[in-house]
């Protein structure tokens, strides 16, 4: 678990899409409007945390407009990350 956490707070973006994806789905388009950066650093980072089991999409055959949410696991990295950050 140790891993993962370090992995995903050694990218502010990846800390970030974790957090908008706890409130709700997004696409890459959307997060990267509200993170304010480029969609190719969002689908890197978004495919990152796939390969980690982090996130989810739930569109994979669509061209266009993939929908991402968190998974289970992703929510206890995100609270885990919060609660060392608050420390």
């Amino acid at each position: 678990m140790e891993e993962l956490i370090s992995f995903v707070m050694s990218g502010k973006i990846r800390v970030k899409i974790l957090q908008i994806l706890l409130k709700g789905k997004k696409t890459p388009t959307m997060l990267a409007k509200e993170i304010k950066t480029h969609q190719s650093t969002i689908s890197r980072a978004l495919v990152s945390l796939g390969k980690k089991n982090l996130v989810r999409c739930l569109t994979p055959k669509a061209k266009l407009s993939r929908i991402y949410s968190i998974t289970d696991s992703g929510k206890n990295i995100i609270d885990e990350i919060s609660q060392i950050m608050e420390s």
